[in-house]
């Protein structure tokens, strides 16, 4: 088999395995396809658009691998390669807004505010209201700003792509993480249906396994918050500066959850 044909081959596996998502084989083409585009002559008889299409494809699907994965770290790096591929190219990819939505989920997960906004502010209006990709994070990040949690999960049942879950997941797990240190400073005890509720549960077992995270102490069909919780300012937060400003308004809203 000829390089190029090599080189083709394992482009093709890469799509083939992005289709089915499975990200075992992905991660294997995606070492295989770097190692046969680093080696000199390797891409010898490769058409400057095919060559430029399998970059892409494999910058891309580096990306979304590391969404699999749940490898934050990884899909940093993996979106600033895509960016910086893209900088290159005059042909816009049909990924080009799956890639910056799931950047500016990356950034309102990791709270960098400035950065989502400014990343935000290089996609035209028009889309930033209309393509699903971009629509969803924005109104996400509203949500977040107007302590509106429940529209937090009814955006995590309608979601543009499934790539987007894990970010929403983390999301839920902060807020709950911000929603539960107002709990335990607004009341002294709490049911668990009430808690379920303000917490965003769907089910009882979820909540207790969040519960016995937290520490909480259960009697009587009721949670007991008290000094023997552990200190709140030794518990891993993602912004205690943002949650600080944001308590008093969290218990005015808590109520209006639904």
């Amino acid at each position: 088999m000829t390089s190029k044909n090599k080189i083709v081959q394992l482009h093709g596996n890469l799509l083939n395995s992005l289709k089915n998502k499975d990200n075992t084989t992905i991660g294997k083409v995606l070492a295989d396809l770097k190692q046969a585009l680093s080696q000199p002559n390797e891409t010898t008889g490769l058409k400057e658009e095919q060559l430029s299409e399998i970059l892409q494809d494999y910058f891309e699907a580096t990306a979304l691998s590391s969404v699999m994965r749940n490898d934050m770290d990884g899909f940093k790096e993996a979106i600033a390669d895509v960016h910086s591929f893209y900088g290159t190219q005059t042909k816009e990819s049909a990924k080009k807004y799956l890639m910056i939505g799931l950047h500016l989920m990356y950034l309102l997960v990791t709270n960098r505010l400035a950065d989502f906004h400014m990343l935000l502010e290089q996609v035209d209006q028009s889309v930033q209201q209309k393509d699903p990709y971009i629509f969803t994070p924005v109104q996400l990040e509203q949500s977040l700003n107007e302590g509106a949690y429940n529209k937090v999960i009814l955006n995590e049942k309608n979601l543009p792509s499934p790539y987007y879950s894990i970010f929403v997941q983390i999301l839920m797990d902060t807020v709950r993480n911000e929603i539960s240190l107002c709990l335990e400073k607004s009341y002294k005890s709490l049911s668990i249906k009430d808690a379920a509720r303000m917490l965003l549960y769907e089910n009882e077992k979820d909540l207790m396994t969040f519960a016995q995270q937290k520490h909480w102490r259960l009697a009587n069909k009721e949670f007991i918050f008290g000094s023997e919780l552990p200190d709140a300012a030794s518990r891993n937060t993602l912004d205690t500066v943002r949650l600080a400003k944001q308590n008093i308004f969290y218990a005015k809203q808590l109520e209006m959850i639904v």
